[in-house]
C-alpha cells in the first residue's frame, strides 16, 4: 500500500487558496496563522468555541484539509496583529 503525505507551507505570507476572503497585509500589520490540527470532530468543537467566544467565525477559517501528519486534519486562519 502506498501512502501519501501532504507537505504544507510554513509561508505564512503565502495565501492558502482555501482561506476565503483573506484581508491584504498592512506595513504596521503581520500575519499570524493559527491551525487546528486533530480529528473532524475535535476540530469542529474548537472552531465552534473559538466563535462562540467571539474570536474567529466559522466561515473564516478554512475548508478542513490533510494535515502533515498522517490521519490527521487540519484548518487554518490567519490573523493581522499590529505590530505595535
Amino acid at each position: 500500500m502506498t501512502q501519501t503525505q501532504l507537505f504544507v507551507s510554513t509561508d505564512i505570507n503565502e495565501t492558502p487558496t482555501s482561506q476565503p476572503n483573506p484581508v491584504p497585509a498592512e506595513p504596521d500589520r503581520e500575519p499570524v496563522l493559527i491551525l487546528v490540527i486533530g480529528s473532524q470532530k475535535g476540530i469542529d468543537k474548537i472552531v465552534s468555541a473559538l466563535y462562540l467566544r467571539r474570536f474567529a467565525a466559522v466561515q473564516e477559517w478554512s475548508q478542513i484539509l490533510p494535515a502533515p501528519t498522517i490521519g490527521k486534519l487540519m484548518r487554518s486562519l490567519i490573523r493581522y496583529v499590529s505590530l505595535d
